[in-house]
């Protein structure tokens, strides 16, 4: 019986150590309760009497994610929200459109019609919330409970643009109506025409379709105007438009007026209809030499109408934090089955948030513009962290609270050009205005905490190698954006007070870790 005994005994434990893996039971007499594990049987044996945790790994570590994350963003306006009207005694927003048709004294009949109300039309503009990719890059070590950590964010960059109005089509020769660029078409409004045949049979736009009220000095928009026909006051309407001005277009001669020729030569509306042109010639009965004058009385204000406006925003994140990491022991916490882990860090951290908004537009009385605007928001300051891990078996579930006491310094700055077109005097521009090129720049500083919380899973396909996912949120405080701080003043644009805001970004992550 012995020799049958000591046989079976020594056969099976031969088949044990030929398999490769030999499953255990749960709930082993001297291990933790409701933990399965792999038994083998030649391993050292670890028994913890104290039910303390398993000691950890120590070296150095490699962490890459991928970031998917969305910004918060904000309904924002293209034009001054500073001009006023008066309407029965109350101020409104906007400003009257342009009056066509001006009363002229008692010879009118009838009573004309008020003119209604321009306003802002460009009311939800990017920045809009939207998702953007980044990658963040991690690098430490540990040994003992004790570590550190530095960390990269490379991103993400939202970017986003929008065409308002009629937009440039570059097969018909520069656009669809209304055109940027030969003015005038044969009659067909599907392609430009040019000389002779846009004189046959007049098509003149440029009253726009983007209105954006500006900010201006007192009579800064005023201008003399030659939008009528037969030299004369109001007798058959509008044809030319505001397109029409010294020497620039294709209107070689006079509408209703046969072959009256005026290529180099243009009439001012009598707009206030005292029967004299805003300027002309006047004999002198003294002298009887010819001389000039004006007749103020015929100045115009002009509206903005932009033929399009393209919006484009762009927000990153970027910045680099180095931590100090130490693990809280639970060595003395009687429970079993601890696969618990607590880390604190402590250390610094500089995070950049740069928001920028720019505006193209062409066409008005204006001529192509731009303006480009930025906000460069750089926090630094001092940051602590708090870190739970619990593992189990080849997962691991991680949990990470950072907070940063944040200094910003944000650096606005702002560049552009107004009005391409603008001549000086011309007819259908305004009387002073001429292009201007403008650069702008400022610092605003501010207290802007940061909390950011992460949230991962971890699972571990080798000794050295996990692949993880999670969620990352952030919320960063008193933070300053480009597209509220646009002050719309003509000629040179400028800055306005816009405060402060809290911008939320949130989104998933994806990566790899290597332990060394």
């Amino acid at each position: 019986m012995k020799y049958r005994f000591a046989c079976l005994l020594t056969s099976t434990l031969a088949l044990l150590a030929a398999c490769h893996v030999a499953r255990g039971q749960e709930n082993l007499p001297t291990g933790p309760s409701n933990y399965e594990h792999d038994l083998q049987i030649f391993a050292p044996y670890n028994l913890d009497l104290d039910n303390k945790a398993d000691d950890q790994w120590s070296g150095y570590f490699f962490e890459y994610n991928k970031l998917f994350w969305a910004y918060t963003g904000e309904r924002t306006t293209v034009g001054s929200p500073n001009v006023f009207e008066t309407i029965d005694g109350v101020r409104v927003n906007g400003e009257f459109a342009e009056v066509i048709y001006r009363p002229t004294g008692p010879n009118d009949i009838g009573t004309s019609p008020e003119p209604y109300l321009v306003t802002n039309t460009l009311n939800n503009v990017q920045p809009r919330a939207g998702f953007a990719m980044g990658d963040r890059y991690e690098l430490g070590y540990r040994d003992g409970g004790n570590g550190w950590l530095i960390s990269i964010l490379d991103g993400p960059e939202l970017n986003q643009s929008h065409l308002y109005g009629f937009a440039p089509n570059a097969t018909l020769g520069g656009g669809v109506p209304p055109f940027i660029s030969n003015d005038y078409t044969d009659g067909t409004d599907v392609g430009p025409g040019t000389g002779a045949i846009a004189d046959g049979n007049l098509r003149a736009f440029g009253f726009g379709s983007v209105p954006v009220l500006f900010e201006t000095p007192p009579g800064f928009l005023l201008g003399f105007r030659d939008y009528l026909n037969f030299l004369g006051n109001a007798t058959t309407g509008t044809q030319g438009g505001p397109l029409l001005y010294v020497g620039n277009y294709g209107l070689t001669t006079e509408p209703g007026t046969g072959d009256t020729t005026i290529p180099f030569f243009r009439l001012v509306d009598d707009i206030n209809g005292n029967g004299v042109l805003g300027s002309g010639f006047i004999l002198n009965p003294n002298t009887g030499l010819l001389g000039f004058f004006i007749d103020f009385g015929d100045l115009h204000k002009f509206d903005i109408f932009f033929d399009n406006v393209f919006v484009r925003s762009q927000t990153q994140v970027d910045g680099v934090e180095a931590m100090w990491t130490h693990d809280l022991t639970n060595q003395n916490y009687m429970a079993k089955n601890q696969n618990n882990r607590l880390t604190a860090a402590w250390g610094a951290r500089f995070l950049r948030l740069y928001d920028d908004f720019r505006v193209d537009a062409e066409g008005s009385i204006l001529g192509r513009s731009w303006w480009d605007t930025s906000f460069t928001n750089n926090i630094v300051g001092p940051q602590v962290a708090l870190q739970w891990v619990n593992e189990r078996q080849r997962w691991r579930l991680q949990t990470d609270a950072r907070f940063l006491f944040g200094y910003n310094i944000a650096n606005w700055d702002q560049e552009g050009l107004m009005g391409e077109e603008l001549i000086p005097g011309a007819l259908n521009r305004p009387l002073f205005a001429r292009p201007t090129a403008f650069s702008h720049g400022l610092r605003e500083q501010e207290f802007s905490p940061v909390g950011e919380l992460r949230v991962k899973a971890k699972y571990q396909l080798t000794q050295a190698f996990s692949f993880n996912f999670g969620y990352t949120g952030s919320a960063m405080a008193n933070i300053r954006r480009a597209a509220p701080s646009v002050h719309y003043y003509l000629p040179d644009m400028g800055y306005v007070d816009a405060g402060t805001q809290t911008m939320l970004s949130n989104g998933f992550d994806m990566g790899v870790e290597f332990v060394r």
